[in-house]
């Protein structure tokens, strides 16, 4: 049975059958959605979503973050070379959260501040919610309009090994 919820405007899903989400992971989802939407840049507010063995992998290049430090430690380094404006949001396009599961799917556009370049991208968010935060987030990035993000996405991996504090 699906249950429909009227937010501000915007309908969301609970997805409820076999699997009930709890409480604590329908709050997980209502945050989350809020931060990605109104509040993407509070690094703060979205760490507190994330277990301390938190798995974060990014596809591609297949690179995973293990561990709340690591995980947080990219999320800075992601955040802290971006930025937003009216012409560049994340704009959730759907999602359904079930029992322990969360998907959501995303474009997300923003200024790369050392270039001034507007990038674009549509993410998917596949997550697994443990009592109230996210133990487990797999990140699939259709980077196929940004050669800038294809590029980012290639050098992910080097980035994160020469990275100071990268938690490794």
């Amino acid at each position: 049975m699906e249950t429909i919820h009227q937010d501000e405007g915007r309908c969301s899903r609970f997805v409820r059958g076999e699997a009930v989400l709890s409480q604590a992971n329908e709050a997980l989802v209502r945050e989350y959605l809020d931060i990605a939407v109104n509040d993407s840049e509070d690094l703060e507010r979205f760490a507190r979503l994330l277990t301390d063995d938190c798995v974060w992998r990014i596809t591609p290049p297949g690179h995973s973050f293990v561990g709340g430090e690591q995980v947080t430690s990219f999320s800075r380094f992601a955040m802290g070379s971006r930025t937003h404006s009216p012409d560049s949001m994340v704009e959730i396009r759907t999602w359904f959260a079930d029992g322990a599961d969360f998907c959501v799917e995303y474009f997300h556009a923003a200024r790369v501040t050392p270039f001034r370049i507007r990038v674009v991208e549509t993410v998917c968010l596949v997550c697994h919610m443990r009592d109230g935060q996210f133990d487990s987030v797999h990140e699939y990035v259709d980077a196929s309009q940004s050669f800038l993000i294809r590029l980012g996405l290639r050098l992910l991996p080097l980035i994160v090994r020469l990275r100071p504090g990268n938690g490794s």
